[in-house]
């Protein structure tokens, strides 16, 4: 059993004394949801590595001085695949019964088929200073794999596409809400001005002479209105293009003038929506009147 103990009940097999192992834990095949049936081994000749007691517990020893490979007792582990119905491939998951009867019939024709049936291998070993089995693990594998019939339907009498693969995904959570006033109202929070704060330059301007700052995700139709913290306006911009999210401010004012640096009110009013203000931050860049 788990414990290592035999001829409990637990130990005993479909009533016979050869029983199987206790793996900790269990694979999926995540094209097709289905639950995988695991094996794992051990070297009996390595009773020293925790070889030759049914359980699942390899030791951290890779090879001896001499070189000879021990492999931590050599519990390998086995993934095996339902490729199809046939008696002599894996079935669908069973608790290793196929398995079990394939390999204990110890022929040569019996362990083909068993192991044909595998679908991924690995040679775990435990940590030294780590409790065995003290932590969980997770192994993710994908590997490519044709676009195959009856992979995971076989042979039904009632098919669904024909016993191709078939993938079902719903969108409506994420389709675009339209004319519902909630959604616009939460939509005005969306609204942003970048860079903030602005620090002289920014990767919209394409030179040192540009200054260039957005607010961004304005609705189709608003009036945006720039303050200064003493309440003078500084711009205006209408926008009234259902194509245009965005709008660009030079940062200069209703006169043409590069403002100055300091904390600005930007406020984005939206009629029948609502209203949002932010507050940003600017500092300008030194005029050098030598090269003009």
């Amino acid at each position: 059993d788990k414990n290592g103990n035999t001829l409990t009940a637990e130990a005993i097999y479909d009533g016979h004394e050869q029983g199987m192992g206790w793996f900790p834990g269990y694979a999926i095949n995540v094209e097709t949801g289905e639950r995988l049936n695991i094996a794992f081994g051990e070297d009996s000749w390595l009773g020293s590595e925790n070889g030759n007691d049914m359980m699942f517990n390899p030791t951290s020893n890779l090879e001896t001085t001499l070189g000879e490979p021990l492999l931590g007792g050599k519990h390998f582990v086995y993934v095996f695949g339902h490729l199809n119905d046939d008696v002599t491939s894996c079935s669908a998951y069973d608790e290793g019964t196929w398995l079990y009867y394939m390999i204990g019939q110890e022929s040569g024709t019996a362990l083909r088929n068993a192991f044909a049936s595998a679908l991924w291998c690995s040679i775990p070993l435990s940590v030294d200073g780590e409790q065995w089995l003290g932590n969980e693990c997770r192994v993710r594998i994908r590997v490519s794999k044709e676009y195959a019939k009856n992979y995971s339907t076989f042979g039904s009498a009632s098919p669904q596409n024909g016993n191709y693969p078939m993938y079902s995904f719903n969108t409506s959570s994420l389709m675009t809400v339209t004319n519902d006033p909630t959604t616009a109202t939460n939509a005005l929070d969306m609204i942003n001005v970048v860079p903030n704060p602005y620090y002289a330059l920014d990767d919209y301007e394409e030179s040192v002479y540009e200054n260039k700052i957005k607010i961004t995700n304005v609705p189709s139709k608003c009036t945006v209105t720039i303050f200064n913290l003493n309440g003078t306006i500084v711009r205006k911009f209408e926008n009234d293009d259902p194509d245009k999210t965005s709008i660009e401010w030079d940062l200069r004012n209703t006169a043409g003038k590069i403002v100055s640096g300091g904390v600005y009110i930007i406020h984005v009013y939206a009629p029948g929506i609502g209203e949002r203000s932010i507050r940003w931050f600017g500092s300008m860049k030194t005029v050098v009147t030598n090269e003009f």
